[in-house]
């Protein structure tokens, strides 16, 4: 069955979110509040314009070297295993706030 990218996913606590994430889900709607949580998750990443000033200023080698130092910290990390893993995965979604101050994650690929 084919996934519709206009339709949104709710989750409500960690581990919908590891499911909604795993599954590749285009739209994560993020309510209740579980949303603090998930905001100090999303603020470990830079925007995609802050990726791109780096990148042309390092001729793309930082985004090695991030990915690489990242991997490095988290095997020494004494943060638990799911929040790795939400960390981990997060990083592959943009996010911006509904009207209701919700949070909605979705995928960095659907903005290219």
């Amino acid at each position: 069955m084919k996934k519709d990218p206009m339709a949104y996913h709710e989750v409500s606590n960690e581990d919908e979110l590891l499911e909604s994430l795993s599954n590749r889900e285009f739209n994560i709607l993020i309510k209740g509040e579980y949303n603090e949580k998930v905001k100090q998750l999303v603020k470990t990443r830079l925007s995609d314009t802050e990726m791109i000033g780096l990148e042309l200023g390092s001729g793309g080698s930082v985004s090695l070297f991030s990915e690489l130092i990242y991997i490095i910290l988290n095997l020494f990390s004494e943060q638990a295993k799911i929040d790795k893993q939400l960390e981990s995965k997060i990083r592959q979604y943009n996010f911006k706030f509904d009207e209701n101050k919700n949070i909605l994650l979705y995928l960095r690929q659907l903005d290219y």
